[in-house]
């Protein structure tokens, strides 16, 4: 089979990537309302009109930006729930996984703390929803499993534990340079966290066992 030449390709393409990546980090930085579709179009070096030709409108461009980046958790979360090997393993995998995701995209970090100030409505109204579902199956059976062979405590929810393991991997890149100067401790620093993906890890493990 002859390979397609460079001309038959969609020369135009790689335009709606630049845009994606130059608004991820606009919107990061300025949140929504402080981010012009002026100052996305200069950071990508685009026509001003490819912004309505792929989106349509800022707040789509918007809506496409927040779901490719919760898009880059999911597959990091479903990858690594779906190879569970029992909650005592799985936990330490995901708190890795995201220390790791969370350190790569501080955009994402940035992008869901606004998001949160203006009340989830971006994440509302866009075409994907959000949901933590394929997790919450996951870890549900896997407790249940626990549960039945005593190793953990009846009263467990899988709802709440995610939000616990989600909540102690999250300050310690939401709240990276307020708690560095209180703490006098660099949580960037490769050691600390580190050490914090131990001390998260043995956390909820010593809090969800029984006995």
């Amino acid at each position: 089979m002859a390979k397609a030449s460079p001309h038959s390709r969609n020369p135009v393409e790689p335009v709606r990537e630049r845009l994606l990546r130059a608004a991820t980090k606009c919107f990061a930085q300025n949140g929504y309302r402080g981010t012009t579709v002026d100052e996305i179009v200069a950071a990508a070096k685009v026509n001003k009109r490819m912004v309505y030709h792929y989106f349509q409108s800022k707040e789509r461009l918007y809506h496409a930006v927040l779901i490719e980046a919760y898009r880059g958790l999911e597959v990091i979360e479903v990858d690594t729930f779906s190879h569970a090997e029992g909650i005592d393993a799985l936990t330490g995998k995901v708190v890795r996984a995201y220390f790791g995701f969370l350190e790569a995209h501080p955009e994402f970090v940035r992008l869901m703390l606004w998001e949160n100030l203006n009340d989830g409505r971006g994440l509302a109204l866009a075409d994907s929803k959000l949901s933590k579902d394929p997790m919450l199956r996951a870890l549900t059976q896997l407790l249940d499993q626990g549960i039945a062979a005593g190793r953990i405590r009846i009263d467990m929810d899988a709802r709440h534990l995610l939000i616990s393991l989600i909540g102690l991997c999250l300050v310690y890149s939401s709240n990276r340079y307020t708690l560095s100067q209180a703490l006098r401790m660099d949580l960037g620093s490769r050691a600390v966290r580190e050490k914090g993906i131990k001390h998260v890890t043995q956390l909820l493990l010593d809090g969800i066992k029984s006995g």
